[in-house]
């Protein structure tokens, strides 16, 4: 398990290296290049020797898959990662997926991984990854949280979007791409007016200091995440 620079939870832990998906910003892919954990990013790997390391009695919040999307894991590995959680449930596990839809859709076609998950509910925390207004609407599904990072286009939520969501955050891109987007003040503004409505809680990432100012950062976690 590794300490982060990802400022929403305390540590990182990839039973799962490598994504399907392809995103044109993609860190986890650079630092896959960089460091040669896996052959060919765009096929996941999984490392089941990774999960004995929740045994950590600290509780931590914890982010199982920085380096992949839980949409593109095999049943067997959801089942094995959530069979691990499930001995230990001192820590908060977050998820984040790009496909919601096809996430959700692979637990209803497995009744016991389904079962765990619900059991594990109170524990797990799966998230929407999303970018765009046209990304955000095309799942059918809605999420336990949203994450905005990086955020490249003004976003706005409606109500039944937020209904069951206890948490978003919000980043801009990072990095040095050639067509890296700077988002406007006005994008984070229209994100936050839309979470106050309904009283969800908002988490700000370092990378909107530049834009919005240190005054305005919000630093909210849900109930269940407060540390």
């Amino acid at each position: 398990m590794n300490k982060t620079k990802i400022e929403w939870c305390d540590s990182t832990l990839n039973p799962v290296v490598g994504c399907t998906y392809g995103c044109k910003y993609c860190y986890a892919r650079k630092m896959n290049t960089r460091f040669k954990w896996i052959e060919d990013f765009s096929k996941p790997k999984f490392f089941p020797e990774r999960l004995e390391q929740l045994k950590s009695k600290k509780p931590k919040i914890i982010f199982m898959n920085s380096m992949s999307d839980i949409a593109d894991w095999e049943d067997e590995w959801i089942l094995e990662t959530f069979t691990a959680i499930d001995c230990n449930l001192r820590h908060r596990y977050l998820f984040l997926t790009k496909r919601i839809d096809s996430f959700v859709n692979k637990l209803l076609f497995n009744q016991t991984i389904s079962d765990l998950a619900f059991s594990l509910h109170p524990f797990i925390f799966i998230g929407s990854s999303v970018d765009t207004q046209k990304q955000l609407d095309s799942n059918f599904y809605n999420a336990n949280f949203y994450s905005i990072e990086p955020i490249l286009e003004q976003i706005s939520f409606d109500a039944d979007r937020l209904e069951k969501a206890k948490w978003v955050i919000i980043g801009a891109e990072t990095g040095n791409r050639k067509d890296k987007v700077v988002p406007k003040k006005e994008w984070i503004d229209t994100i936050v007016e839309d979470c106050n409505e309904i009283g969800i809680p908002v988490f700000m990432k370092d990378s909107l200091i530049p834009i919005i100012g240190e005054e305005n950062m919000l630093r909210e976690f849900p109930e269940e995440l407060r540390r």
